[in-house]
């Protein structure tokens, strides 16, 4: 079951003393990410170094020109049985039924020769892009802000570990971008006259993408500003504030097994908002082959610690099991 969150408080932090030397700066940036992971299990990270608005001027840019016949030459297998990419790719919206689309792409460093990539090993796949010709900046800038926005959520994982109780590069070993498993989904939500059908929750709120927890270590988020998350809390659930300007970070399952749920995933969901809007969430995911042994932060108690696993088994399982609860996106 979820965990309810005490409260839906979203702080803005700033983040910039993490990319520098201060420690004292750092501590405190640490505790102001405890007492956000332990409240509503989301905050903006503000100073983060990222254009924004470059950001969203190419993704618009990339939806408004993609013709259909792209979309499905570049869809993933669950839309195009001719395309054997599972992640990367197109996920397509259907006339009637689904509106959301969305383009997922992964680590730019999966290329043919990539050790994973020879060996078969499931969740790795080489980029598929759309033609060059007819989106000249699309994959460059892509490949540029994967880097961008993985780096920074390296150095916010920086101040996770302080807020654990470990040292700060106490999960570099694990993010090597060459590596990461990590994933960019630039999701699209259309403005419609005629809105297919959408979801109902159990309390009536119509909804976009039903509850659930993210299966990442942490999502690293811009989207555009028009609220439409909300969070489970002990009081029911609450909206989050919105921001044109930052990051919303929250922890996925990943550190909330490795952590006993000191960092618990905290519960969301998307109301339906028939706005044209952007979602832009960055997964990150350590490598295949890392393990983390799960330990008890101070103040958790003596709960059983679990089983230590190999970071690609937790993704395998979260992915399906995230499917099989809410279908595909």
């Amino acid at each position: 079951m979820p965990i309810l969150m005490p409260s839906a408080e979203v702080p803005t932090i700033d983040i910039s003393p993490l990319f520098g030397d201060d420690a004292n700066e750092k501590t405190r940036v640490a505790q102001e990410i405890n007492k956000a992971c332990r409240g509503s299990g989301f905050f903006y990270a503000s100073h983060h170094g990222i254009d924004v608005q470059l950001l969203q001027d190419v993704v618009n840019e990339f939806h408004r020109k993609m013709t259909d016949q792209e979309k499905f030459g570049l869809a993933i297998n669950a839309y195009n049985k001719n395309n054997p990419h599972l992640r990367n790719g197109y996920y397509m919206a259907a006339k009637g039924k689904k509106a959301v689309e969305s383009w997922c792409y992964l680590n730019p460093s999966f290329s043919e020769d990539h050790p994973m990539i020879t060996s078969g090993t499931p969740l790795h796949e080489v980029n598929i892009w759309p033609d060059e010709d007819r989106h000249p900046r699309f994959r460059s800038f892509c490949e540029q802000y994967y880097g961008e926005v993985f780096r920074l959520s390296r150095v916010l994982m920086r101040g996770f570990a302080l807020a654990l109780g470990k040292p700060e590069n106490f999960f570099d070993p694990a993010l090597s971008e060459a590596d990461t498993l990590s994933a960019v989904s630039l999701i699209r939500y259309p403005y419609l006259e005629d809105y297919p059908p959408v979801k109902t929750g159990p309390d009536g709120m119509k909804l976009s993408f039903e509850d659930h927890l993210d299966v990442s270590m942490i999502t690293v988020l811009f989207q555009t500003e028009v609220q439409n998350l909300q969070v489970e809390t002990v009081d029911g659930w609450k909206d989050l504030p919105t921001s044109g300007d930052n990051f919303l970070v929250n922890c996925g399952t990943f550190l909330g097994y490795l952590t006993n749920d000191y960092f618990p995933a905290p519960n969301h969901r998307v109301k339906f908002v028939n706005a044209e809007r952007l979602s832009l969430p960055f997964f990150l995911h350590a490598g295949h082959n890392s393990v983390k042994e799960p330990f008890a932060p101070e103040g958790i108690g003596d709960k059983e610690l679990n089983p230590t696993i190999p970071y690609g088994d937790y993704l395998q399982h979260g992915f399906h099991a995230l499917i099989a609860k809410n279908g595909q996106t």
